[in-house]
């Protein structure tokens, strides 16, 4: 009869196993093997309390008996009452020193428990007693991972691996310590290869996701992370990792509502939160973005990256001093999290401190060699200390910062060595106006070299940047070119003509305004008084950037000067609220819906143009009009260090701020300045 019911047993026929071995027992109540077979068929079934009864039962039958020990730990285990699983691991192994598996379980227990030294150990005696234990393998190989001990916990994955090649959770696991060690090509293998032996498995996806998005691959780690959840619409990990990647792609919005899915699955995890601030920040909603990060260090005081993006969102805030000391505390508590040292470099930029801040952005290159973030922080401390050379390089790194795509179609990089006489060259704009504009001086260089250039320009600068040579083709930047043989990116010309300090392609003007527009501009403002064409504000995400229109004030009530608006669309609300007394002339509609060849034409027109650092200030240095920017005290790489003077634009006059967002001091120093300091009659 035992036989029979075991047979069943094993055959799956539980309800029927069941009936026999209470058959049994009825006939034979002290069997002791049916009653701890029909607690192990219990057990199988999840009932484990029962199963612990009917365990004991037959203990109290026959005590030295290590198999049942070993199911009543079992038992206890799936319960969460490790202490009690732990002393019944430890029974059955004094009974029967050898068996692997209740080692391993054992472990399990000890490592749940926080026994995390000891757990490590009872693996070790299971490989001892079974050194083809795969399971153990893994399985120690993960705590080591967890205590960074990543190199002997690759060298256990990869034991269990090669024991059991399909051994997907190793695979993951290996995986997953390699992306740890910034070993992300190999990573990205292992995801794969378990994708590969069982592609319904989300966690897989989902891992595969995490590696993409630090190889700054953020479009297709969100097609993994589509995948995963496709899968498994309840992971709440994948849903938070999705908006992570469409925060990178610049997708804010979409980031946020993906970070509120994970937090309505889990709305007591800290990462969650944390990656909801940084989303919130990406709208450029900082005050909230501050709130979610403190929120997350509520529920996990220890969350560096957290204590990070705080600091970051205290940066936009313009809390500077304390989100340096936000981010020394973070790096104090995880000395090796790259991203807080790039935040670093960021505050001790915005502080006027480049040389501490290249050692930032480098300590995170050494701990994060992929970190596109922190290859551009390095790159534009370099260009802000005059070393162009040094600086290009890294400056490379800025394609991969939001998973930009370019139209390179397979065809080969231009990068300066190619020759290219007789050959096609795509030049693809990239970045702000303003960046087209500065660049577009190298791309008649390429035509010198021989080839047919072709180069995209965004709706609103197609006419302008026809004027730069009749050899360059523009072409509209919604429709690329398909047929070519080398492509490059525009902002990598500098580099590839070996762009140093003293040698910028510096002749103005590069680009011209069209005559005939020239003269209906000079027609419409006329020739009395002092022209100053003024910009005040930028895009979005160049806030700081910007200086209020009424700082002009002063400017605008010296004799003969007339203000004359370049400003288009945001920003220019500020014309109708101007402090009493102050005049702005504005051009009308013809003005305002033109693209930047009227601009250049309406800047012909003027006697000095006085910009905010915007599209508007290089427009005007290309065109070699007279200029004055207005720059804030941390400025931007392009405009070097504490000169006055722009070796990009050769007569440009740098005015900067004496303090952080001390605008008066700039335009007071500009009322001082010849021809504004003499008295101008219409």
């Amino acid at each position: 009869m035992l036989k029979e019911a075991f047979q069943l047993h094993a055959q799956g026929r539980f309800a029927e196993a069941e009936r026999a071995y209470g058959e049994l027992l009825r006939l034979q109540p002290k069997n002791f093997q049916a009653m701890h077979l029909l607690g192990v068929l219990a057990l199988q079934q999840g009932q484990s309390q029962r199963a612990i009864q009917l365990i004991r039962d037959a203990l109290a039958l026959e005590p030295r008996q290590p198999l049942a020990q070993r199911d009543l730990g079992n038992a206890f285990q799936q319960l969460n009452r490790l202490d009690e699983a732990l002393s019944c691991y430890d029974k059955a192994l004094a009974l029967k020193p050898d068996m692997a598996e209740v080692h391993n379980n054992r472990a399990v227990t000890l490592a749940a428990l926080g026994r995390v030294d000891q757990a490590v150990e009872s693996y070790s005696r299971a490989i001892a007693f079974k050194p083809d234990y795969a399971q153990a393998y893994n399985n120690r190989g993960t705590i080591l991972s967890d205590q960074r001990r990543k190199a002997e916990a690759i060298a256990d994955f990869d034991k269990a691996i090669a024991l059991k090649p399909d051994y997907m959770k190793a695979l993951n696991n290996r995986g997953a310590a390699l992306t740890d060690l910034d070993r992300l090509d190999e990573a990205l293998k292992d995801h794969d290869r378990a994708i590969a032996l069982a592609p319904q498995e989300a966690s897989s996806h989902m891992l595969r996701a995490g590696v993409l998005i630090r190889l700054g691959r953020a479009a297709e780690a969100l097609e993994s992370y589509d995948r995963a959840i496709a899968r498994n619409p309840g992971l709440a990990e994948a849903h938070d990792g999705r908006g992570t990647a469409l925060t990178l792609l610049q997708r804010p919005q979409e980031a946020l509502e993906s970070c509120e899915k994970a937090l309505a699955l889990n709305g007591q995890s800290a990462n969650f939160q944390n990656n909801r601030g940084s989303a919130l920040a990406a709208l450029d909603r900082p005050a909230e973005a501050l709130i979610a990060h403190e929120k997350a260090l509520s529920l996990d005081p220890h969350l560096v990256t957290a204590m990070s993006n705080r600091a970051a969102a205290l940066s936009r805030l313009d809390r500077l001093e304390e989100g340096l000391a936000s981010v020394d505390r973070a790096i104090a508590l995880q000395p090796g999290l790259a991203q807080a040292h790039i935040n670093r470099g960021n505050f001790l930029g915005d502080l006027k401190r480049p040389g501490e801040a290249l050692e930032s952005f480098e300590r995170a290159i050494a701990l994060r060699p992929h970190s596109a973030d922190a290859q551009f922080g390095k790159a534009t401390m370099l260009f802000l200390a005059g070393r162009f050379e040094e600086g290009w390089p890294p400056y490379e790194w800025r394609k991969k910062r939001v998973g930009e795509a370019f139209n390179a179609q397979g065809r080969p990089a231009w990068t300066g060595a190619e020759d290219i006489a007789g050959k096609i060259v795509f030049i693809e704009a990239e970045q702000g106006y303003g960046d087209t504009i500065q660049f577009s001086r190298y791309v008649p260089l390429v035509a010198d070299r021989g080839a047919r250039v072709i180069l995209t320009a965004r709706e609103g600068q197609m006419r302008l940047l026809q004027s730069l040579d009749p050899r360059i083709e523009i072409v509209p930047a919604k429709s690329p070119p398909t047929e070519f043989d080398y492509h490059v990116a525009l902002l990598s010309l500098p580099m590839a003509f070996g762009t140093r300090l003293d040698n910028i392609p510096a002749r103005t003007p590069y680009l011209r305004a069209d005559a005939r527009n020239v003269e209906k501009w000079r027609g419409e403002i006329g020739g009395d008084g002092f022209k100053i064409g003024v910009s005040w504000q930028g895009s979005a995400y160049s806030a700081e950037r910007s200086f209020p229109l009424a700082s002009l004030a002063g400017i605008a009530g010296l004799p003969g000067v007339r203000l004359i608006s370049l400003q288009k669309g945001a920003g220019s609300e500020q014309l109708s609220a101007l402090p009493a007394g102050m005049h702005v002339e504005t051009l009308g509609p013809d003005y305002e819906s033109g693209d930047f060849a009227a601009t250049a034409a309406v800047m012909e027109a003027l006697d000095l143009v006085i910009s905010c650092d915007t599209a508007m200030a290089h427009l005007a240095g290309a065109l070699a009009r007279p200029t004055w920017v207005a720059l804030r005290d941390a400025a931007e790489w392009r405009w070097l260090q504490d000169r006055d003077d722009s070796p990009w634009y050769p007569g440009m006059r740098l005015f900067r701020q004496a303090r952080r967002g001390d605008w008066d001091s700039v335009f007071t120093a500009m009322e001082t300045q010849p021809p504004l300091n003499l008295k101008v009659r219409s």
